[in-house]
């Protein structure tokens, strides 16, 4: 079971499509993850785990502890079936009124070379409306399926959306039953002989009906529809140099015009320098123009990493300024604003042996946010407490069982 031992193949885990909703002058953005860390099946294995979970609880306004627990994520395994399962939550924002928290169940299945083949995430919560004489909903599940080629590569990667749509009559309680799989979305990928990524191509599918008690596709001329789809077409494009370097990235549209593209330049040390993001290539009555300017400082003791925007973004500040240091952590960011005023919040990082036990970051504002990380006997993380100003804002707690 060693091939388990590959961490990086369960980050989807914590991953939910983003949703953005236009409605009633409101705009929702769900963030699709958190930060929290999922498992690999072979940790599990090695560390006897059938079970793990975290936990938030809730904080009063004086910073005080009370006693009721929200579940953030249970994660499980079944090494017979080569498959990760639980429940995991996002936090959904909103312009128009507060930020709530929305769960959803995961599958995740791996093949014996620990490879994900499989994605399954379902909404828990369930909304069912009442209108018409009849109450109406809809069980939706978001699948992706992965297939890949001898050389472990990614070959083929197709996203759909499996809706059970019910109406049941208030009169004749009979159950009207649709099931649907809508517009497949397919990405397939192309590799050169240094196995790096050349082309990505892009099409969307049918909305295909299938049989159900109260729907039968064979004598329905509607029971598959195209009104999204999209022909297959070059969606993405990498080039590189002769040191095997990315040098430009494309983006295209689906009428095969230039959408954006992303421009690399390194130093005489073969580090990335500068990268030049520019867009508006397929516009027919105005010249590309480029949005922003990434570049790249290093020393010895870590780096500065400098974004330039282009006033064409229409965004508040005209830069961002990275510091960080030699492990990759910020330890500073400073907003440099079109008056060349800036604000700036700084981020310190203490470790014990390796791990991390406590950060502290003074906010853009002038907030101080202290977060101390503590863990048990075998290293593992079993609680996260932060504090804004001296006075308790979040704390969690991890189990394994």
């Amino acid at each position: 079971m060693d091939y388990f031992k590959k961490t990086g193949i369960v980050a989807g885990l914590i991953t939910l499509f983003s949703l953005t909703v236009f409605g009633q002058g409101n705009t929702v953005f769900n963030t699709g993850m958190n930060e929290l860390k999922a498992f690999s099946i072979q940790e599990f294995i090695d560390n006897d785990f059938t079970t793990v979970s975290a936990y938030s609880y809730t904080i009063n306004e004086k910073g005080k502890l009370k006693k009721d627990s929200l579940l953030l994520y249970r994660q499980e395994c079944d090494i017979f079936q080569n498959r990760l399962f639980g429940t995991n939550s996002s936090i959904v924002y909103q312009t128009s009124g507060p930020s709530f928290r929305t769960w959803y169940e995961f599958e995740t299945y791996f093949d014996d070379k620990g490879q994900v083949i499989k994605n399954i995430r379902t909404p828990k919560n369930i909304e069912k409306k009442v209108e018409f004489g009849a109450t109406t909903y809809n069980e939706i599940s978001n699948e992706t399926e992965y297939e890949y080629d001898d050389l472990n590569r990614l070959l083929k990667e197709t996203y759909r959306i499996i809706d059970h749509y019910y109406s049941i009559s208030k009169y004749t309680k009979d159950t009207f039953h649709l099931h649907s799989i809508q517009s497949p979305k397919i990405y397939e990928y192309f590799y050169n002989s240094d196995n790096q990524t050349i082309r990505r191509y892009y099409t969307v599918d049918s909305t295909r009906y299938l049989k159900t008690k109260s729907y039968d596709p064979e004598k329905k001329s509607d029971a598959v529809r195209c009104s999204y789809c999209h022909s297959r077409h070059l969606n993405v494009e990498w080039k590189y140099n002769s040191d095997k370097q990315l040098i430009e990235w494309i983006s295209y549209t689906r009428e095969n015009k230039i959408h954006t593209k992303r421009n690399y330049f390194y130093d005489d040390k073969q580090r990335l320098a500068t990268q030049i993001d520019s867009t508006g290539w397929y516009h027919t009555t105005k010249k590309p123009y480029w949005r922003l300017i990434t570049t790249t400082q290093y020393s010895d003791t870590g780096k500065i990493v400098t974004k330039t925007y282009n006033i064409e973004e229409e965004i508040n500040f005209s830069q961002i300024v990275e510091y960080q240091d030699a492990s990759g952590n910020v330890i500073k960011q400073c907003y440099v604003y079109s008056d060349n005023t800036e604000e700036c919040a700084t981020h310190s990082f203490f470790y014990d042996e390796n791990k991390l036990v406590k950060k502290e970051d003074i906010l853009l504002k002038g907030d101080i946010r202290t977060t101390e990380y503590y863990y048990n006997e075998k290293g593992f993380l079993i609680e996260e407490s932060q504090k804004i100003n001296q006075k308790l804002t979040q704390l969690i707690r991890y189990y394994y069982e």
